[in-house]
């Protein structure tokens, strides 16, 4: 009681991001081989720890629409959603409607629309640098706030920003949400052999320092807003075929958010099961800052491809949650449209 301190949480973030092409990169807008990819991805984390665990689910559609300036060129196009969820458990009362204990503490909700222009190095399409930007307009609601929520008691003193919602509220009940709009751009080189694939990327978030509170963290402008911090994505993967079967896919990914960052390192192997049926089964092992082992399971037929991801705890973390950090399930579609050939008629002359 005799000291304050300055509270985080996390952003959105995925263990199995290959299935959110769209938010680790503006630039892997329309970065594949197909007509269309539909991807969508939901996790559950936190469980163990607390009764207030994180529920996100995303879902993305991108596509290579229009042939660009040069012959050898395209734009792709893509929107995204993001659904994040604070929830809160019947037995925590810290972030609760005092009516309702099953109330969201807060929610936050997106839609990203993004373009990116790849330009192709050679005819032959082997080497492309990309170009790619995204416009974000999300919402952040507090479900059924009134002014005698905990959320904005003097329970929470430790959270200006909650505090602050117990005079803005003015009495009022009801949802109370504030906007928020930001722009990110990024950049993505992709060397495609006929037995590899290397992809190496980088974007920036928060550029504009777009609004996500409502009051300052900056005690000497206490008349300001908290502002997004600016954050930096850096990926990389590359593909290997070690045989007609086999393929392996080493891969990282840094991503940072002001003075919090995580890096994680994974390898997935894939092995064609059915060639007959274009099926292939993977596995995979990852960790991110030492603090969590990644394991990695998927699916591929045709063209779907359903993914699995669980997290385990090898820090401190393992004492309260033994080892129970959460889990991911993914799915991806990719869908190609093909012209039909016209295939002119051929007459024989019966003489030959």
């Amino acid at each position: 009681m005799l000291f304050s301190v300055h509270l985080a949480g996390q952003d959105l973030h995925y263990s199995y991001y290959h299935y959110t092409p769209l938010d680790v990169n503006p630039a892997n807008t329309g970065a594949f081989s197909g007509s269309y990819r539909v991807s969508g991805i939901y996790t559950n984390k936190g469980g163990a720890l607390t009764n207030r665990e994180f529920q996100n689910f995303t879902l993305s559609a991108d596509a290579p629409i229009v042939r660009g300036i040069r012959k050898h060129d395209w734009i792709g196009v893509g929107i995204q959603a993001d659904v994040i969820n604070n929830l809160n458990g019947s037995g925590d009362r810290f972030l609760t409607d005092l009516n309702d204990p099953n109330k969201s503490a807060q929610n936050w909700t997106f839609i990203k629309l993004s373009a990116a222009y790849h330009l192709a190095l050679n005819k032959k399409q082997t080497n492309i640098i990309t170009l790619g930007a995204q416009l974000s307009n999300g919402k952040r609601s507090f479900p059924n706030f009134s002014v005698n929520d905990t959320r904005a008691g003097i329970v929470t003193n430790l959270d200006s920003d909650l505090n602050q919602l117990r005079q803005l509220s003015r009495g009022n009940t009801g949802d109370l949400k504030f906007t928020y709009r930001d722009i990110s751009m990024g950049l993505l080189f992709n060397a495609r052999r006929k037995t590899s694939d290397l992809r190496l990327g980088f974007a920036l978030e928060g550029i504009f320092g777009p609004r996500i509170g409502t009051s300052s963290i900056n005690t000497s402008k206490p008349d300001t807003v908290e502002t997004k911090f600016l954050g930096l994505n850096i990926h990389g993967e590359y593909k290997m075929d070690i045989n007609k079967r086999t393929s392996i896919i080493p891969a990282f990914y840094y991503y940072s958010l002001g003075a919090a960052n995580a890096f994680n390192v994974n390898t997935h192997a894939w092995y064609k099961i059915n060639p007959d049926k274009e099926f292939k089964g993977g596995v995979g092992l990852g960790v991110r800052n030492l603090r969590d082992v990644i394991v990695y399971l998927g699916a591929e037929m045709n063209d779907i491809q359903i993914g699995f991801a669980y997290d385990l705890n090898i820090d401190s973390r393992a004492i309260a949650s033994n080892g129970l950090g959460g889990f991911e399930i993914c799915a991806r579609y990719l869908g190609k449209i093909y012209k039909k050939p016209k295939v002119k008629p051929i007459i024989f002359c019966p003489r030959l």
